[in-house]
């Protein structure tokens, strides 16, 4: 597979970040999500293989959700454009006004797949879309070979 190609055969595919264990795959780690004419096709680095009939999903979620973070000011940076502005004065109150902390945003993206197992009972697979390349459009391809409804887009909180 070549850098950022689907997989050789597949619809479309892209890596996804698994957030909890499931079926021998441990999370953390990067799979490849892939879809096939009949079927979804999830691959580990080691080539082991979770295969998904579109029948047997119920469900497909692709969203957002932020959360405020708290990061250190840059007290070198600060002093850094201080001096330059204002010399030595201006490089001490640049590297004072850099104590503290400030306020960001990050937002995860989460690609969720409910599913019947074998078995009857439902479950799903959730992953995080770390790579925010492909994971809208792979997921919008799901849900049209599953036959599941989309929602409006602006119901999807990001």
């Amino acid at each position: 597979m070549g850098f950022l190609r689907s997989t050789k055969g597949s619809i479309i595919s892209d890596y996804f970040q698994l957030q909890e264990d499931i079926a021998g795959f441990s999370k953390g780690y990067m799979y490849d999500v892939a879809l096939y004419d009949d079927h979804l096709e999830i691959t580990s680095m080691q080539k082991r293989k979770l295969l998904l009939n579109y029948d047997q999903i119920t469900d497909v979620f692709y969203g957002g959700k932020t959360e405020l973070i708290q990061k250190p000011k840059s007290v070198i940076g600060r002093a850094v454009v201080g001096s330059v502005i204002f010399g030595g004065v201006g490089a001490i109150v640049g590297a004072a006004s850099g104590t503290g902390t400030k306020t960001g945003k990050k937002t995860h993206l989460y690609f969720i797949i409910s599913y019947t197992s074998s078995d009857g009972e439902d479950k799903y697979i959730q992953f995080e879309d770390t790579r925010m390349y492909k994971g809208l459009k792979l997921s919008k391809r799901l849900k049209e070979l599953t036959h599941i409804e989309s929602a409006p887009t602006s119901d999807i909180q990001l």
